[in-house]
């Protein structure tokens, strides 16, 4: 299977699965005098789709997880040399 199809498989099932979830937490809240509405998970889904767009890329090779795929840039060392 293509990358960018398992990809495009996982983020549609994380999102029916954070819909089915919105659902359910609105169906059974148990204070009904403040009920959940669907604004209250704006932010979760703000979020949500930062997770399953850019984080997770589109299945190219230059966002491959394979380790044999080179890119120089990634790693910056953020500890300098100690004092001699």
């Amino acid at each position: 299977m293509f990358e960018k199809e398992r990809y495009d498989q996982y983020a549609a099932e994380a999102l029916k699965r954070f819909e089915d979830f919105t659902l359910w937490a609105i169906a059974n809240w148990p204070n009904k005098n403040f009920p959940l509405l669907q604004s209250d998970f704006d932010q979760s889904r703000k979020e949500l789709s930062q997770i399953i767009g850019p984080k997770l890329g589109s299945g190219d090779e230059k966002h491959s997880s394979d380790p044999s795929v080179s890119n120089a840039s990634q790693y910056f060392d953020q500890n300098p040399a100690p004092w001699p």
